[in-house]
């Protein structure tokens, strides 16, 4: 004669069944964290190469910035519409007759999912509607996998396009270095992400991306 499950015996086996199932999903959650970060740290090992490549043909770095900066009170001081123009297609667009015949590019290749505006609106859902509602070439952005704009300011250009202006991270005063350089990476360019928790000291107190779970490119 065959016996039967207790009521007890069932509840033991659903309590681990969900105790295995729980462990499963936080090491499913952890492992797409870590591949996120991992993901972010690949894209701005890509943008430091192909920003180095365009000053290697241009004699400077790609401009910081977006051609509409976003309102907001960190504002004209986030993402990186420009430097993916520039990157791409050139500062006037056009990769058949580009603004400088020493522009050699596409210097980066980004897939459209990891595209979109200032506010991280992937660029289909940004472009659909009525034509107002499209989005103008330098305002296209490189998303981190996080979905919000990588924040990109160069370190040499014009007068409205410099550390200074653009409140670029500043070396903790405990860096021996920070009398002098004042800022990560002095002579060449920033690029950070929000990290996890999407949110970073705003721009334009010179701390951007300093926070644990932040992703950049910053030197010692």
């Amino acid at each position: 004669m065959k016996k039967a499950f207790t009521l007890m015996e069932l509840l033991v086996v659903v309590l681990i069944l969900g105790l295995l199932a729980t462990i499963a999903v936080g090491v499913f959650t952890s492992q797409v964290e870590r591949a996120r970060y991992a993901a972010a740290r690949t894209t701005i090992s890509a943008i430091e190469l192909a920003a180095t490549r365009y000053q290697l043909d241009l004699g400077e770095f790609p401009p910081s910035g977006s051609q509409t900066p976003s309102p907001g009170p960190d504002s004209p001081f986030q993402g990186n519409g420009l430097l993916y123009l520039v990157l791409t297609r050139s500062i006037n667009g056009n990769t058949s007759e580009p603004a400088s015949a020493r522009w050699q590019g596409p210097y980066i290749d980004v897939k459209k999912l990891n595209l979109g505006d200032i506010n991280g609106i992937p660029v289909d859902d940004v472009t659909t509607g009525t034509p107002t509602t499209a989005l103008l070439p330098g305002d296209i952005h490189i998303l981190d996998p996080w979905g919000t704009p990588y924040r990109y300011v160069r370190s040499s250009g014009s007068a409205d396009d410099n550390y200074t202006v653009n409140a670029a991270t500043e070396l903790p005063v405990t860096n021996p270095f920070a009398a002098t350089d004042v800022y990560y990476n002095p002579t060449t360019f920033q690029v950070a992400s929000k990290g996890r928790n999407v949110q970073t000291p705003l721009a334009n107190t010179g701390q951007f991306g300093t926070q644990e779970d932040d992703v950049n490119n910053f030197g010692f």
